[in-house]
């Protein structure tokens, strides 16, 4: 407790003195932030369950301030210069609401008294690899032309490292991982209510450092960056959402569930984001099938949910059906000369690539006459994140970074025979939440913050499952056993 409110006074004095610290508007704009989440530290009265709550938000949030910036960032400042060279890739330090929470975070795990530890887990199938590519990452160094681009890449490879122990190693019993979740589908209904606001007025703003953007015609993408990241936090979720429905008892957090999964489908169709619906429909359709086949779903509440689908894609069947029916070949053309390029810097430099960060850079000098037009994919990361990982760390980095989605998805895959309906389920869900992001990696960069992080969560939550199962066993109640699910 006394942690807790050093934490609030910390926080309530930078509010009172950061007009008069030497710092920039932008940083301010974060430290007022952060404070609305600490103040809830006495209420909660548990200050690890308090950062628990900070990260599930600042995902969708995706608050962040640029610390150091590149000379090829493509800034507004830099495209009005004629004839000036940027880069789309990460040409930007930034420092996020959950980087500052982590850093509390370890602190407040570290600074534990002896006897008050837990024990604290490796998890070597997901951390060696994770390791591993950020070991072959810091080497690609020798190949990197530009050494700050390569710093932005690996300090980013190390913080969603630290995201993802903390997170695992803190979600160890249900109750932590109901909780996680709830938090989770409370962001996702917000989330999906600003996307669909977007949507349906062509809403867009910049508050307190948060950005909402609209992404061409009838393509909102909220806090989330893009399109892509946003279409992938709504499928993700909504498989999460499925497992509550269908493993937990009637109650709040079941109804919850419900009406998140039905505004998530709807923002899902207002990103306009196609593979993101492939990807949905391909793993939705395989969940629905073995939850069915387990014994997991119930026929009845399945048809309840056809039903809830079908009025919702009546709803909106026109737009569903121009954006399916309109096919962007320069989107297509331009994909393949991206890969075709990508392959030949992977030909070029097949064991430490081009260094890390540094493909949009020199990806030009591996140009030849089979890659197509030029200016299409020039300046840019490629849009396959497992070719993109190849070209830049080489192919030990790409095995690594297979190896950590693969493990994930094999540790979640093992809960699907528990006796706990949820934890059954959302071994299904979180297996096939990362499956449906992998088929989005391969047409997107997934180099933005925010999908990043998604993807580590889900690793995260896919590690401590099985020992969350574990625990299960031993302290289920007998009333929780025989509950009513449906």
């Amino acid at each position: 407790m006394g942690l807790s409110i050093f934490v609030g006074i910390l926080f309530g004095s930078l509010i009172v003195f950061s007009p008069y610290l030497p710092i920039s508007s932008d940083f301010q704009k974060l430290i007022l932030v952060i404070p609305i989440a600490f103040t809830a530290v006495i209420l909660f009265n548990n200050l690890e369950r308090l950062i628990l709550f900070t990260i599930a938000i600042g995902i969708p949030l995706n608050l962040d301030i640029s610390i150091i910036i590149s000379p090829y960032a493509r800034n507004l400042e830099n495209i009005a210069r004629a004839g000036y060279r940027t880069l789309i890739t990460l040409t930007e330090l930034r420092l996020s609401l959950i980087t500052i929470v982590l850093i509390i975070g370890y602190f407040v795990w570290f600074l534990k008294p002896r006897q008050t530890w837990k024990p604290t887990h490796f998890f070597k199938a997901t951390t060696l690899p994770a390791i591993g590519l950020i070991f072959i990452s810091i080497l690609s160094v020798i190949q990197a032309q530009d050494k700050q681009l390569w710093m932005f890449r690996v300090l980013q490879l190390v913080e969603v490292f630290l995201f993802y122990f903390y997170l695992a190693n803190h979600i160890r019993t249900t109750q932590d991982m109901k909780f996680f979740i709830v938090v989770s589908l409370m962001g996702i209904v917000a989330e999906s209510m600003l996307i669909i606001l977007q949507w349906f007025t062509g809403l867009d703003f910049n508050i307190l450092g948060l950005d909402a953007n609209v992404i061409g015609p009838n393509r909102a993408a909220g806090t989330l960056g893009t399109t892509g990241p946003a279409a992938g936090y709504m499928s993700v979720l909504a498989f999460i959402a499925c497992a509550m429905i269908w493993g937990l008892p009637r109650g709040p957090q079941k109804y919850l569930a419900i009406i998140s999964l039905i505004f998530g489908t709807i923002a899902l169709i207002a990103t306009g984001s196609r593979i993101g619906w492939i990807g949905f429909a391909i793993t939705m359709f395989a969940f629905l099938l073995i939850g069915m086949r387990s014994g997991r779903i119930k026929q009845e509440t399945l048809l309840l949910l056809v039903i809830a689908v079908l009025i919702i894609g009546i709803g909106f069947s026109s737009v569903i059906y121009e954006r399916l029916s309109t096919f962007d070949d320069n989107s297509a053309q331009s994909r393949f000369m991206m890969w075709r390029l990508a392959w030949n810097v992977i030909k070029a430099h097949p064991w430490l690539g081009v260094g890390a960060g540094n493909y949009a850079l020199v990806s030009r000098d591996y140009y030849t006459l089979d890659v197509g037009i030029p200016a299409e994919v020039f300046d840019k990361l490629v849009h396959n994140a497992f070719l993109g990982v190849w070209a830049e760390s080489g192919t030990l980095a790409m095995l690594c970074y297979v190896s950590i989605l693969g493990a994930a998805i094999i540790k979640a895959w093992s809960c699907t025979k528990s006796r706990s309906p949820f934890i059954s389920l959302l071994g299904i869900g979180i297996a096939l939440g990362i499956v449906s992001l992998c088929i989005q990696m391969f047409t997107d960069t997934f180099h933005m913050r925010s999908i990043t992080l998604l993807v580590w969560a889900l690793v995260a939550l896919a590690t401590s499952l099985p020992t969350i199962e574990r625990v299960y066993i031993d302290t289920t109640s007998f009333s929780e056993k025989n509950a009513d699910y449906g």
